[in-house]
């Protein structure tokens, strides 16, 4: 799934603590939601948006310590 505002690919980021997430725009998180529900993918939305420099928001998806990073990057990558 390309980003609508940096055109860049969307991609799950890694974190020792927290495990995997991903940073989504909050005009396509309905989209990146709709498709982790339909593979059964476990997650959860923070509940507040971060906005950085008078960007649009990002919402953040956790993937919980178990999540499988390559999985859900490859779920994403089909997303057009």
């Amino acid at each position: 799934m390309i980003d609508a505002q940096t055109r860049g690919p969307i991609r799950v980021t890694t974190d020792e603590t927290a495990g995997p997430y991903i940073m989504v725009p909050v005009p396509q998180l309905e989209v990146v939601r709709n498709s982790l529900d339909k593979n059964q993918v476990k997650y959860w939305v923070e509940s507040n948006a971060i906005s950085l420099d008078r960007k649009p928001a990002v919402a953040i998806i956790n993937l919980g310590l178990t999540g499988d990073a390559r999985r859900v990057q490859a779920i994403l990558d089909e997303i057009r």
